[in-house]
């Protein structure tokens, strides 16, 4: 879940404010009005995205979508779309909106390895909604000081952030796994382009430490039952239908 739509949230959050419900904790969104701000920020971004405009590889990411939403908890519906921006920076992560709006860039396609690599960050971006992590993080942010906005976001918040994506990566290796897909996958992507944090920038992150991640990754498989995956070649040519080198991230309209 990365700063572009995560500020977009916790503005919407603070301005808009939440009623309370009995019984949902943290998150006081009724999933009824998490997806009605789900469709309304992801009708603001399509406006700002070009659709990639190919049969093949868009029905693929929506098989592979539906094979993962099967195994994710929550009974979401997703709305998986694929298109030629890539706001995901270097991990090219999917954007994910409350209620199940998925919007899949060419830049991931491009730089997945094999269709476990794509299956995983695709899972994680989707794990971001079965745990309503946007709405929760909004919520967050009511309670927060108030005058603050992109760098000077609150430590704190950066923290339930980082915990947010740690989550997100336990849930889409359990969905993954289910799913038929090797969820080393997940950590093999991560570990190759997840860039390294700064040592003197590791709080202000938004993302957990590279190497832990792959490490927590790697123990949260290992205690899942040992099976055997079975590779598919389909990713491989859908693949060779995205025309695109992998390149720096295309950021999107303003």
């Amino acid at each position: 879940m990365r700063g572009l739509w995560c500020v977009a949230m916790l503005a919407v959050g603070v301005a808009q404010g939440q009623e309370r419900q009995p019984g949902q904790g943290v998150n006081s969104y009724s999933k009824d009005k998490e997806i009605a701000l789900g469709q309304q920020l992801a009708l603001d971004f399509r406006h700002k995205t070009t659709p990639l405009d190919n049969v093949a590889v868009s029905e693929y990411v929506k098989r592979v979508g539906a094979n993962l939403a099967a195994q994710l908890p929550g009974g979401w519906t997703y709305q998986i779309e694929t298109i030629r921006e890539d706001p995901g920076g270097a991990t090219h992560e999917p954007t994910a909106f409350p209620g199940g709006f998925i919007f899949v860039s060419e830049g991931l396609i491009a730089a997945a390895r094999n269709e476990a690599e794509f299956a995983g960050m695709l899972a994680h971006a989707m794990a971001h909604v079965a745990e309503r992590h946007g709405t929760r993080l909004a919520q967050a942010a009511t309670i927060m000081p108030d005058g603050w906005v992109g760098s000077t976001m609150p430590l704190a918040m950066r923290t339930a952030q980082r915990a947010s994506e740690r989550e997100a990566d336990y849930v889409a290796v359990k969905a993954m796994a289910a799913a038929g897909y090797d969820p080393a996958g997940l950590a093999s992507y991560v570990g190759r382009l997840q860039p390294p944090a700064p040592d003197t920038g590791r709080v202000l992150e938004t993302l957990p430490d590279r190497d832990q991640r792959v490490a927590a990754i790697h123990a949260a498989i290992r205690d899942l039952p040992v099976r055997t995956y079975e590779a598919s070649d389909e990713f491989a040519r859908v693949q060779g239908e995205v025309k695109m080198p992998v390149t720096a991230p295309t950021l999107i309209k303003k």
